[in-house]
């Protein structure tokens, strides 16, 4: 028996070679997966379906999943192992949040635009046609600034003790400059300019990404 696993994501479109055993959640989170309570089981926002390999049901999934849910192949993520090859369909990556086609009003004009979320966790950048409105492509990736704090109070700590708002600034604007070349990658790009880029995210994640001091917070 191989000591290595191999875990498919959907819609992201990644294989993952583990080891045998490693946790669902050791596995996900560097993939951008956020757990919201911490991986103690006690919501849903870490939901997987199963669509190739098992999964056991935990008495955490019997709890928090309806039966239709258990019986559809849906899981906790948190309280799963890869004991085996998995091919996973990740909740939180449903191709209808990332790429909503909603109809809205806006003035359609010439080029791309870039959207980016940045979240505390995750960063979810979209590609857009601003002369349709549709996204063309999307990215995402864990906030890289987590290595120095993985919620908002340990990363305030971390940004004011001497320079350091500086690395936490230099980390994030990098990594959005990355995920902004991945996604001109796109054939869909084509050779249009970027005319707009508009960075959201909480008040935290704003000061950090502007440069913002972060002491009067």
């Amino acid at each position: 028996m191989s000591e290595f696993v191999h875990i498919e994501l959907l819609p992201l479109g990644k294989v993952l070679r583990v080891k045998r055993g490693t946790t669902l959640q050791d596995a996900l989170f560097a993939q951008g997966i956020e757990f919201p309570c911490g991986g103690r089981g006690r919501c849903k926002g870490c939901k997987v379906r199963v669509l190739a390999g098992s999964l056991p049901i935990s008495e955490e999934d019997r709890r928090k999943l309806t039966p239709a849910e258990l019986a559809g192949g849906w899981r906790l993520a948190c309280r799963g192992r890869a004991e085996g090859d998995l091919k996973i369909e990740l909740a939180q990556w449903e191709a209808a949040i990332l790429t909503d086609d909603s109809v809205f009003e806006f003035t359609p004009r010439e080029g791309l635009g870039i959207a980016v979320d940045l979240g505390t966790t995750t960063l979810v950048a979209q590609l857009v046609d601003l002369q349709t409105g549709h996204v063309l492509g999307v990215r995402a990736a864990l906030n890289a600034q987590a290595k120095h704090g993985a919620d908002i109070m340990s990363r305030i700590e971390f940004a004011v003790a001497g320079q350091s708002q500086q690395v936490l600034q230099d980390l994030v604007r990098e990594q959005i400059g990355r995920l902004a070349t991945d996604l001109l990658d796109e054939p869909s790009a084509g050779a249009r300019e970027v005319e707009s880029v508009v960075v959201v995210g909480n008040t935290v994640m704003h000061h950090l990404f502007c440069g913002i001091s972060l002491e009067p917070l």
